[in-house]
């Protein structure tokens, strides 16, 4: 995966983008920019115009065009794009506008006409597993081989401490600490937070690093790319390793296990553990807390109820030889314990 984005039309060798692309510290955040930018520069050479003559009135357009059907910047027919990315992508261009502001290409900015938009996001509810395909996750989940182990690794660490399939496929074997049992992440916006591993999680991962770190296998990765293992495993993969995991499961519809939907499951165990919403924003990284009131919310009794009416309801959760299954109340505890600590 390296830095440089692999497209077809790089900003990387192209200003004023590329000063500005420069600026990003962490690849993830630069391909996500990079993105970004080839959608603005699409617009902006379609309406024959330079980044720095751009008026609020093609800005303004710009905008309107995104939630619109149209085409990719390789040309390809897309449908509008959700409420999410039209944000992300209207901030990637408020940043750019205020870098050329700074290195001086610009003396007002176009992007100021943002303010005047609403673009508001429909409210999004979890959707985690059913109690029972919970359980019949983790009890099919194999460990009798690397790619078992490999698989199932990225099941728990989505199941057991809620990370996101990037924050997955960018961990470093240096950024778990068995001693401790705890991981550290880099989230979004590169902001690092801590989430202690069930004790299921632990023994898998000193049992997968075992046979993974050989010495003819160094790689700074927990999931190193099968061509380079100084390159992170593309999360694509990891999709795809978590989707035979359903498929051992016996899922009816193994294609909608995700590891999102694994996050999801973790968010609303913690909330039936009795999380608070502070405690769910610290654990899953969340840029705000009223994201993290919707786990609470469908933990409530209502909600619950809700929930078990439509999923179904398991009365007694057996142990599993990998571990309890609802091993998440200790990952609680464990943040507790460190918080009051520090």
């Amino acid at each position: 995966m390296g830095n440089k984005p692999h497209t077809e039309s790089s900003l990387l060798t192209v200003e004023p983008y590329v000063g500005f692309l420069n600026l990003t510290k962490s690849p993830h955040t630069l391909k996500s920019y990079h993105q970004d930018l080839r959608v603005l520069k699409q617009y902006l050479d379609s309406a024959k115009l330079a980044p720095h003559s751009a008026q609020p009135q093609d800005m303004a357009k710009f905008a309107g065009q995104l939630a619109k059907p149209g085409q990719t910047p390789i040309g390809k027919p897309r449908p509008a794009y959700s409420t999410r990315s039209m944000k992300r992508i209207l901030a990637t261009t408020r940043s750019f506008y205020r870098y050329l502001a700074s290195v001086q290409h610009i003396s007002n900015d176009p992007t100021a006409v943002f303010h005047n938009l609403a673009i508001r996001s429909p409210q999004r509810n979890p959707h985690p597993l059913a109690p029972k395909d919970r359980e019949d996750l983790v009890r099919s989940l194999k460990t009798n081989d690397l790619e078992g182990e490999r698989i199932s690794l990225v099941v728990l660490l989505g199941f057991h401490c809620g990370l996101r399939v990037s924050e997955i496929a960018h961990m470093r074997t240096r950024d778990v600490d068995l001693n401790q049992a705890q991981v550290t992440v880099i989230g979004k916006g590169d902001k690092e937070r801590i989430v202690p591993m069930t004790e299921a999680l632990k023994r898998l991962v000193e049992q997968y690093v075992a046979h993974e770190k050989a010495p003819e296998k160094a790689s700074p990765y927990l999931f190193p790319s099968p061509s380079d293992p100084q390159r992170p495993a593309n999360p694509n993969y990891l999709e795809l390793w978590v989707k035979k995991a359903a498929l051992w499961a016996g899922f009816e519809n193994p294609d909608e296990l995700t590891v999102h939907v694994l996050r999801h499951s973790f968010g609303t165990q913690l909330a039936e553990a009795g999380a608070s919403v502070y405690e769910i924003r610290d654990l899953m990284g969340h840029s705000s807390i009223m994201v993290s009131e919707n786990y609470v919310k469908l933990a409530s009794t209502k909600g619950r109820q809700a929930h078990q009416k439509a999923f179904g309801s398991i009365q007694h959760v057996h142990a599993l030889s990998l571990g309890a299954l609802f091993g998440v109340e200790s990952v609680l505890k464990r943040h507790r314990t460190r918080v009051q600590k520090s």
